[in-house]
């Protein structure tokens, strides 16, 4: 029996400073279903658990209106876990396979190659057009938990907040470090890291996890992360609600929602801008011309989304457009 929480498929290649990057579409990590169960109650309260078991509840109310099965979806054992993402969600099989991504009023279906509403309009799922993406990309945007991530700021932080996937056994993450830290007098720019292992936990990734665990631990883990790099050394381990399964679980979940919404190619590093479009990386990154590409002057302003994809759901029923929206 798998305890794979994502399948392996095909794997894409990109090159950053002369290191080939590999990153499967859709692997993630690899911590038993048990190990879940256990994070659903640490990571939220009884509210956070109510809101898990309403978003099951309401996808599978609409995708019965709309005479479609979601194979697993009714399986024992399925387990509906809170993204780094406030209002959405992954859904889970007992033995660790993706069922559904989702909202909490279960108007939104797919496992992150492609995603698609159900409940808002007559019929069967139909797929989420370009602009209804956007529109979720830019409330996806605005309720990540940024809390939860490692801050680290250059300069005097210019009021910017990319969104960096990033991995602590990443050649190419090392040399961005470098790059970024030379580039920090001129560049006024705060990072928000998710931050993973380029290795699943079946296939030696623990070791790397339990680094990146014990970062996000530390009192300053923004601190420890450049620590980290500059000597490779880690903060002692300490008693703290972030584990390496969860650490696998928070990247591999959130990156899985921003491919979903095409904000992301599956490459690591990656960066993503205010407005939820990546930033591209490229070679001979000088001080110069990081500060041009990331600093405060290339802010971009997400647009106000026109339906509100991630509100909380209401008695139960599918949210609907806001005023002024289509149902589509």
């Amino acid at each position: 029996m798998s305890t794979a929480l994502f399948r392996h498929a095909a794997s894409h290649v990109y090159f950053y400073e002369g290191f080939q990057l590999k990153i499967n579409a859709n692997r993630a990590g690899f911590p038993v279903i048990a190990t879940l169960l256990g994070l659903a109650c640490v990571m939220g309260t009884g509210s956070a658990v109510a809101d898990s078991s309403s978003a099951k509840a309401n996808l599978q109310a609409n995708l019965r209106r709309a005479g479609v099965t979601l194979p697993d979806l009714d399986a024992p054992g399925v387990v509906t876990v809170p993204a780094m993402v406030k209002g959405m969600y992954g859904i889970y099989t007992a033995d660790g396979r993706i069922v559904s991504l989702t909202n909490e009023a279960g108007t939104i279906t797919g496992k992150g190659t492609g995603l698609s509403t159900v409940g808002l309009q007559p019929g069967k799922p139909r797929p989420m057009t370009p602009e209804q993406l956007a529109e979720l990309r830019n409330e996806i945007m605005a309720n990540l938990a940024y809390d939860k991530l490692i801050k680290v700021s250059y300069g005097n932080g210019g009021g910017r907040k990319i969104l960096m996937f990033t991995a602590v056994d990443c050649p190419a993450c090392n040399q961005l470090e470098k790059d970024l830290r030379k580039a920090a007098p001129l560049m006024n720019t705060t990072f928000y890291l998710a931050t993973g292992s380029l290795r699943d936990s079946s296939a030696g990734g623990l070791p790397f996890l339990d680094k990146v665990a014990r970062i996000r631990c530390d009192d300053n883990p923004g601190q420890a992360w450049q620590t980290y790099w500059a000597n490779r050394s880690v903060p002692p381990a300490r008693a703290c609600a972030i584990t390496a399964a969860s650490a696998e679980y928070d990247f591999y979940l959130l990156f899985r929602i921003m491919q979903a919404v095409k904000a992301i190619k599956p490459a690591i590093p990656m960066l993503v801008s205010e407005d939820g479009t990546g930033l591209p990386l490229f070679a001979g990154l000088t001080p110069a011309k990081a500060a041009a590409a990331f600093g405060p002057e290339r802010k971009t302003s997400a647009l106000q989304p026109t339906t509100q994809w991630l509100a909380a759901a209401q008695a139960s029923k599918p949210a609907q457009p806001a005023p002024g929206g289509k149902a589509r």
